[in-house]
């Protein structure tokens, strides 16, 4: 009886291991897809704010910085992304 449960409890510990690194993995491919889909791009001679390579907002008319702005969209991709990907 101990050997199964020894045994039921290495498996418990690599299901959790498992999980924690599918976790930290989907979290990762979540950031680069946002720094590859969410970027500022010169179109006609000025600057967007685009996704996928489809600009959406001009920089200039925006009152914060361009890479602040950018940062915040990519963040808010993120959530966005987590909350309707499951």
């Amino acid at each position: 009886m101990k050997i199964f449960n020894a045994i039921l409890n290495w498996l418990k510990q690599v299901n959790e291991e498992s999980k924690a690194i599918k976790k930290e993995r989907q979290a990762k491919e979540l950031e680069n897809l946002s720094c590859e889909q969410i970027n500022v791009i010169e179109f006609n001679g000025r600057l967007y704010i685009s996704y996928k390579g489809v600009p959406i907002v001009r920089v200039d008319e925006l009152k914060a910085k361009a890479p602040e702005i950018l940062a915040q969209s990519r963040e808010d991709f993120l959530l966005w992304k987590q909350k309707f990907s499951e």
